[in-house]
């Protein structure tokens, strides 16, 4: 009996080491039982085979889409391009089940759920045209629009947010695609719209508001000629302009526009003039190189610069000319007085006459021109070069003193040639234009005059 039972078992174990070993050799090349890779069932597949059967299941798989409330006609796979490419993975998998006892994966799950951007692969050019020729998506998409600074006439300016819009972010509907091959799901369209690239919360856009706010609180005080103009906020409000993007930039027309009423209301430049001459009382000075104005270009360089800083501030604005003092009053006190009429000069220091002279002024055909100057330029001594009108020639004539005060050639100087100064002299020996000075008396004005100084000449 015992005898039996021993040859039973010994039966047995050959059996079961025949049976283990017919095994071992058919899953030498084979996948163990309860294999999936990527949700699909290869057990007891060869590596080849296994290969096929993924190939074949992605490629018969329909597609459904849903898009918010409405689902698309379903899709093939291949319409698609959809494919897999898992030899090297599957080759791995062989390789790892070879280490193990055939038997275990017996009794054991094997699910190989490899990253699918790894092993799956859309089309590109495939999925557009399959997107374009189905039905749902041929009508008109929206774009999605950028967080932006817009104005409320209630709340002023704030961050639109953006809006996400309908157009389709091809590269995340790929991989809502192959999560939906995967998971055995539809599609969520709405999920695959292109996103705002700038939203609410972007810094530069939270900074840019931040800055247009500060305005609203600011002003640019400037001190003109002892008055103050004031850039209100509600001005500069007025010069904002938001572009289509949100974007936003100061008119410059409109700054520009405004310095020019300020030039209208201060500048002195080109003004016909009310003065107290010494001999004829009140008499009207014409325009000429005395004069100022607000440099209208450099002055809104400066405004945009405040602009920019966002803090208030007064100052003075930029000036061009000749005569700005801080007052509307460019003469002041210290001048030259040139009096035509009586053939007079008169140079006055903080309102002291300092000298009288008489004086030679231009002949007739060559007249001094009248109006209200200033010294540009002073030299000592210097040469006088032009062309003489009235002989038809050139002329270079050496002078001690130069004084220009206009741009055409009319100046202050010494005349050493003139046997007489005042009274008729000017009718028949009278210069080219410029003002004739007894030489002994012009050293004196040299020495008073100053560039800037005005230099007034009336007839």
């Amino acid at each position: 009996m015992m005898r039996k039972i021993l040859v039973g078992v010994v039966v047995v174990v050959v059996l079961g080491l025949v049976g283990y070993l017919i095994g071992s050799q058919y899953y030498a090349e084979r996948y163990y039982f309860n294999t999936e890779f990527a949700a699909v069932d290869i057990s007891n597949l060869t590596q080849a085979e296994a290969a096929d059967k993924l190939k074949e299941s992605f490629s018969q798989q329909t597609i459904n889409f849903n898009e918010a409330d409405r689902a698309w006609e379903p899709l093939n796979a291949s319409d698609l391009g959809i494919s897999i490419q898992a030899d090297e993975a599957l080759a791995s998998l062989m390789s790892e089940q070879h280490k193990q006892n055939w038997l275990f994966g017996a009794v054991t799950d094997t699910q190989i759920a490899y990253a699918p951007q790894e092993l799956i692969t859309i089309d590109d050019k495939q999925l557009q045209e399959a997107l374009t020729a189905n039905n749902q998506v041929n009508g008109p998409r929206i774009l999605p629009t950028d967080a932006k600074i817009s104005y409320s006439e209630t709340e002023g300016y704030l961050i639109e947010a953006g809006q996400t819009g309908t157009e389709l972010d091809n590269s995340v509907l790929k991989e809502q695609i192959i999560q939906a091959i995967l998971n055995q799901e539809a599609v969520e369209v709405s999920q695959a719209y292109l996103q705002p690239s700038v939203t609410a919360d972007n810094p530069s856009l939270i900074q840019e508001l931040e800055q247009i706010q500060a305005l609203t609180s600011m002003e640019i005080t400037l001190t003109i000629a002892g008055y103050e103009e004031v850039i209100t906020p509600e001005m500069i409000y007025s010069w904002l302009i938001l572009d289509e993007n949100g974007e936003y930039y100061f008119d410059q027309e409109m700054i520009y526009d405004y310095l020019g009423t300020l030039n209208d209301a201060y500048a002195t430049y080109d003004d016909y003039r009310n003065f107290t001459s010494t001999l004829q009382g009140d008499v009207q000075l014409l325009p000429g190189t005395l004069g100022w104005s607000i440099d209208r270009e450099a002055e809104m360089e400066n405004i945009l610069n405040d602009l920019a800083a966002g803090e208030s501030v007064t100052r003075e604005p930029a000036i061009v000319g000749i005569g700005y003092n801080g007052t509307l009053d460019d003469i002041g006190g210290s001048y030259i007085e040139v009096d035509m009429t009586y053939q007079m000069m008169y140079v006055y220091i903080d309102g002291v006459a300092v000298i009288s002279t008489p004086i030679v002024t231009g002949q007739i055909g060559t007249n001094t021109v009248p109006g209200a100057y200033a010294i540009w330029n002073m030299e000592s001594p210097s040469e006088l070069t032009g062309f003489n009108p009235r002989t038809g020639a050139d002329y270079v004539q050496p002078v001690s003193y130069w004084m220009a005060f206009d741009y055409t050639g009319q100046g202050i100087h010494d005349a050493n040639w003139q046997p007489t100064f005042g009274g008729d002299a000017y009718l028949t020996n009278g210069s080219l234009g410029c003002i004739n000075t007894p030489p002994d008396i012009m050293a004196q004005v040299y020495e008073y005059a100053y560039n800037g100084m005005p230099v007034l000449v009336f007839q």
